[in-house]
């Protein structure tokens, strides 16, 4: 028993073993190389609470942050805070000028594309660098919509497109696992989206 208990000291000692404290008996010690790396996600800040939002309210989704939270490692981004505009600020939306989708505030008519454009370029180079393995979408966001942004057609019309980020980032990870999170609400799409998160997080390790 004295030579089993000063093998298992040295292994701790050495950093093979580290105890887990989630027991509440006597405490235990298990592999490191047993312990699950969690795979790091990309997300809305939005959607963790964060102050961000145009008209700066909080729209924390507790579905993303604590359930899917408790998978995953969160990288929050926010495109249109983090390319420099101001909390609150005045809303966007998308609009179809000569052929060409532009992101343009709706009372004034500024045009921000090239604002958040150069910004992109940049974090999508940042995004490249780390083993990112999926991304959470804020839903009818102009900049990080899937499918539900409005876009002003030059006709008239109004109809869903994707968000500028959203689509450069698609663009730049065609293979990378995205949702919105209203289709996270769902159980079943959360549970199939996390499983295609772990299968990229595997591809990252080999």
């Amino acid at each position: 028993i004295v030579n089993m208990l000063d093998t298992l000291i040295s292994s701790i000692i050495q950093g093979n073993f580290r105890y887990n404290l989630q027991s509440k008996n006597v405490p235990t010690v298990e592999p490191v190389n047993n312990m699950r790396k969690k795979p790091l996600v990309g997300v809305c800040s939005c959607l963790l609470g964060e102050h961000v939002r145009y008209d700066g309210e909080i729209k924390l989704d507790p579905r993303v942050k604590y359930e899917i939270g408790r998978e995953v490692t969160f990288l929050p981004v926010c495109p249109e805070n983090e390319s420099g505009m101001p909390v609150p600020r005045e809303p966007m939306d998308l609009f179809e000028v000569d052929g060409c989708i532009r992101m343009i505030t709706l009372e004034s008519k500024s045009d921000k594309t090239d604002i958040i454009t150069e910004w992109m370029e940049k974090k999508l180079d940042t995004l490249s660098l780390l083993n990112l393995c999926g991304f959470v979408f804020k839903a009818r966001s102009p900049s990080c919509a899937l499918c539900s942004a409005n876009v002003h057609r030059e006709s008239g019309t109004i109809m869903d497109g994707t968000g500028l980020f959203a689509e450069a980032l698609m663009k730049r990870f065609p293979s990378l696992p995205v949702e919105e999170e209203g289709s996270l609400q769902d159980e079943v799409q959360r549970t199939r989206f996390l499983e295609k998160v772990l299968l990229t997080c595997q591809l990252h390790d080999r």
